[in-house]
């Protein structure tokens, strides 16, 4: 009897895993019960791609509709006017939401999980330490030496073996090794060494737990976006699977991050800071500025919360850390790979940078600024390597969705109804593939469609070009990080020439919060003759 129960269920399971994998690729369907979830589970290694066909195929927005025994529905959308509504004109009525701080609870109350008077706070207080001339002089300083030092002599080491696959770099390895340093100096103070310093036994790139730790942490992320709530609770409980994954990153990044935390007030305690010398202030890390800053340094903000509290710093600096590493080092990534496979690109960056130097006054070039950095304001003059990154960034944005959540029910302007509390999915890596925003060519790398015909950088409303987000999210330190990637890129450019050894063309992503290149970026690096 009981065979003949089996058998039937059995029969339909079988059943149901072919009709899945023979559809996989079709659009999303909508089983009893489950929802959309199989659909989207049986295409999770090429999400972001699936989910853009999905809305190609609904104009920009559509429902995903999850399990109907849990609350797991999303407004999916790319459609530029919904965006302009959420970002600008009805923002108050979006916010991230109990459900994001959820899913990535090991940021804590840092300012991309915080919503109102904490956000409002912590917005300025970082709007204060960053957005100065003082700062962000002090910052590329850092970005510099540290790549004089570490990135350019594993990479001339690289150019100095031979040619066997053995001796072969991953860049994007390295670049995530290189701005966790380059992070970690500048929020807290201290420097890992996670890429090794020029000189050190042998240069081998080890292993680290903290930088194995922020991936993991984005790959949680990720699947908690997906995995039904009740499911990862258990599993958190019972400390198993991807949620154990969680719990021991989370304390990996606890230990380095309240270690740093703790080692500066003992610092601080025993030796005098003229907390008034503003110019001081801005050329040590920002650790150090936000526990010597006065309260009537950020604006005369009402003290809302402790900022020399043990968390706050806690969070706040795994946030600026977080974000400083993983948004340079993915463009940077993508950066290489597309000018690697678009030769002519090269070329016209190239000849940019042969021009800049040309202009050079006799009196201000040496050997060092050439074979080392372009200064600040020739990195101004280059425009086509300027528009190089924006393109770069249009097709592949470091953080490739944004997630909010409605306050209130709510129509969008494509006449989609929100619901009250219900979660909106923003896919940004959706939108640079649409050709209702980007025309005909959207899928093509072509850095010109950021130049006007006077030859200047055109201006792309940013709900459109979401990369550093819109309205009054948009990221703070959107220009240091162009600043950063358009140093380092032209630096690279011209002293290395990088060919690809990987799949060719193929530009797969892997699945995470950050949008870094499925399999790494393998190349062999040769110095650059000019």
């Amino acid at each position: 009897m009981s065979t003949q129960l089996l058998l039937p269920f059995l029969s339909l399971f079988i059943f149901l895993c072919y009709w899945l994998l023979r559809n996989k690729h079709s659009p999303l369907y909508e089983w009893p019960l489950l929802g959309m979830l199989p659909s989207l589970l049986f295409n999770l290694y090429t999400l972001h791609d699936f989910i853009t066909g999905a809305l190609r195929r609904n104009g920009g927005t559509f429902l995903f509709k999850g399990p109907s025994f849990i609350k797991a529905d999303y407004m999916v959308t790319s459609d530029p006017t919904n965006i302009n509504h959420i970002f600008n004109k009805n923002a108050a009525n979006y916010d991230k939401g109990r459900d994001f701080k959820a899913i990535m609870e090991a940021l804590g109350d840092g300012i991309f999980n915080v919503d109102g008077e904490s956000w409002k706070f912590q917005r300025k207080l970082l709007h204060s330490l960053l957005n100065n001339s003082e700062f962000e002089g002090h910052s590329m300083h850092i970005l510099t030496q540290k790549a004089r030092s570490t990135l350019m002599p594993v990479l001339d080491r690289a150019a100095a073996r031979t040619t066997d696959r053995d001796e072969l770099v991953d860049l994007q390895d390295v670049f995530k090794r290189f701005m966790f340093d380059n992070m970690c100096l500048l929020v807290l103070g201290f420097d890992p060494h996670y890429l090794p310093a020029a000189g050190s036994e042998g240069g081998c790139l080890l292993d680290s737990a903290c930088g194995k730790a922020f991936d993991e942490l984005e790959e949680v992320a990720i699947y908690r976006h997906i995995v039904p709530v009740c499911v990862r609770r258990l599993q958190h409980r019972l400390k198993i699977g991807i949620e154990l994954k969680c719990i021991r990153a989370w304390r990996t990044l606890d230990e380095l991050l309240y270690g740093s935390i703790e080692r500066k007030k003992q610092e601080l305690a025993t030796k005098h800071f003229v907390d008034n010398d503003v110019h001081k202030r801005n050329k040590v890390d920002l650790l150090t500025q936000i526990l010597v800053m006065k309260d009537e340094d950020n604006g005369g903000n009402e003290k809302i919360i402790d900022k020399t509290s043990d968390k706050f710093l806690r969070d706040t600096t795994l946030t600026l850390v977080a974000a400083g590493r993983d948004a340079i080092a993915a463009c940077l990534t993508w950066f290489i790979w597309c000018v690697a496979n678009h030769p002519i690109v090269e070329e016209r960056i190239l000849e940019e940078l042969r021009q800049v130097l040309a202009t050079r006054r006799s009196s201000d070039i040496n050997g060092e600024e050439i074979g080392g950095f372009f200064r600040n304001d020739e990195l101004n003059k280059l425009v086509y390597l300027h528009a190089t990154v924006c393109e770069t960034l249009r097709l592949y944005p470091p953080v490739p969705f944004e997630h909010k959540c409605a306050v209130e029910a709510d129509v969008l302007p494509s006449g989609h109804t929100v619901r009250k509390e219900e979660r909106i999915i923003l896919s940004i890596y959706a939108m640079a593939r649409m050709e209702e925003i980007w025309g005909e060519d959207c899928l093509k790398f072509k850095p010109d469609r950021w130049i006007s015909e006077k030859g200047t950088i055109l201006h792309v409303p940013s709900y459109k070009f979401m990369t550093f987000l819109a309205g009054a999210r948009t990221c703070l330190g959107k220009n240091m990080s162009f600043t950063q990637v358009k140093s380092l890129a032209s630096a690279l450019l011209w002293n290395y020439n990088f060919e690809l050894i990987d799949d060719g063309p193929s530009d797969r992503p892997v699945l995470g919060m950050v949008l870094f290149k499925k399999d790494g970026l393998k190349t062999r690096v040769s110095k650059r003759n000019h």
